[in-house]
């Protein structure tokens, strides 16, 4: 039954680590449509046009225009981005999105070498 009882423990933890490591992306403040095209990294776009905020993996400028490049690899649509119409942009903050992401992470890692180890003192 130990045996059972410590495969059950097991496959919680790594279901844990799993749920955990599945990532989260934190923007930060927002920037003008200049900053946006200097930093070539994932932003949020919130506009007049559309209720829910629009997510870029970039935003490129092309022959004057402003360019979202999709977030997702299968849409292959980039958005023409209207200067007049943009309320807000803000930018990835890396820093604080691998915070989030792997302390959990280190937090569950701790539990289970802490639980395993009071596991094997007992026997």
């Amino acid at each position: 039954m130990k045996f059972l009882r410590s495969k059950v423990k097991l496959v919680a933890v790594f279901l844990a680590i799993l749920l955990c490591s599945q990532g989260c992306t934190v923007y930060k403040g927002s920037i003008t449509l200049d900053e946006a095209v200097a930093g070539k990294q994932k932003v949020k776009v919130t506009t007049s046009e559309f209720p829910k905020p629009l997510q870029f993996s970039r935003i490129e400028q092309v022959d004057g225009e402003y360019v979202g490049m999709p977030k997702r690899y299968g849409s292959s649509t980039a958005v023409i981005l209207q200067e007049d119409k943009i309320k807000q942009i803000k930018e990835h903050d890396k820093t604080t999105s691998n915070i989030i992401t792997f302390s959990p992470l280190a937090l569950i890692l701790g539990l289970g070498i802490i639980l395993f180890s009071s596991q094997d003192e007992g026997n």
